[in-house]
């Protein structure tokens, strides 16, 4: 099952939503249309851009308005991508070549600029409050990379702007354009917020528990790179063996490795969390919010087949392999 199958109530409105990012890709310059075609191909999940056009599809729904402001919220998060891989050098997404390894840093910055500059957009407001958002959520990132002493607060803020946001505005913005009452608006704005944590952590589950041909990306990815997920941040709170001085962690929090022995520290450490119970109480966590998405869906009363399918998304982000 893909979110795809989900989303039968809005299949023709799909189609035009691929058909409006094929003409993003085919621009003027050809070598642009080529770096386009390539991170706009059809690999994505669309979640963002469907449950836009699902929460239009309860109230008010205006074609004109919803399709452009879908492709707008996947334009959004394929720039967050590009400039996502950038910053943490990735080599891979979506089983393909990132921008990055393939034309270079340079590249990369310019087109995840030049996706963000898209005019396709209604709740400009809105919209621009979640490009800031991203900004920040990186910018946490960044600077808490190798930081064995953040605890989960500082991961909950980075989740919050750099992928819950985006679910929030998908959801939001769906719900302004269909002149939904401001109740219900904040509704659905909570429905996104929920959905993008779980969305989340389940990703960080997955890059440690899942197949990497799925996935799309190496085991382990995020801690090579420095980034503590939740699975690693429940791990060093609740399992971590703190009268162990030559544990791989031990060394990497206290320890002065070398570049070679900070590799191989951090490959034994993603073996520690996996082996751990760590992963099923990150999954826990997940259903938790799941079910507050949820719970906020069922504070709007209207659109039975939208809203099955809103629901349906919500068992789809937590039961997912990739």
């Amino acid at each position: 099952m893909t979110v795809r199958t989900l989303a039968a109530a809005i299949e023709e409105e799909l189609v035009d939503v691929e058909s409006q990012l094929r003409e993003v890709g085919e621009a003027d310059f050809p070598w642009l249309g080529e770096l386009l075609a390539h991170v706009l191909s059809p690999a994505g999940k669309r979640a963002r851009p469907i449950i836009t056009l699902l929460v239009g599809k309860l109230f008010r729904y205006d074609r004109a308005l919803h399709i452009p402001m879908a492709v707008a919220v996947e334009l959004l998060h394929t720039a967050s991508l590009v400039h996502d891989d950038t910053v943490d050098d990735s080599a891979t997404r979506r089983g393909q070549g990132t921008v990055n390894e393939l034309w270079g840093t340079d590249v990369a910055v310019l087109l995840g600029d030049y996706l963000c500059s898209t005019e396709n957009v209604r709740v400009v407001q809105l919209f621009s409050r979640t490009l800031r958002d991203l900004a920040e959520g990186e910018l946490r990132e960044i600077n808490r990379s190798f930081d064995w002493t953040q605890g989960e607060q500082p991961y909950w803020q980075r989740v919050e702007k750099k992928t819950s946001s985006l679910f929030a505005t998908a959801a939001q913005s769906g719900a302004i354009l269909g002149g939904a009452s401001e109740h219900e608006v904040q509704a659905l704005r909570d429905y996104g917020l929920a959905l993008g944590t779980a969305f989340q952590v389940i990703d960080d589950i997955l890059d440690f528990d899942g197949d990497p041909s799925d996935v799309g990306k190496p085991v382990g990815s995020d801690l090579l790179q420095g980034v503590l997920t939740l699975p690693t941040l429940i791990y060093l709170d609740r399992y971590a063996p703190t009268d162990r001085q030559d544990g791989p962690f031990a060394v990497l929090r206290f320890g002065q490795p070398t570049d070679d022995e900070r590799g191989d520290l951090l490959r034994a450490a993603i073996a520690e969390v996996r082996s751990s119970s760590a992963v099923s109480d990150a999954r826990e966590v997940a259903e938790t919010h799941a079910a507050r998405a949820r719970d906020a869906l069922s504070r709007v009363q209207s659109g039975e087949a939208p809203m099955q399918a809103l629901n349906e998304i919500v068992d789809f982000v937590v039961d997912r392999d990739r």
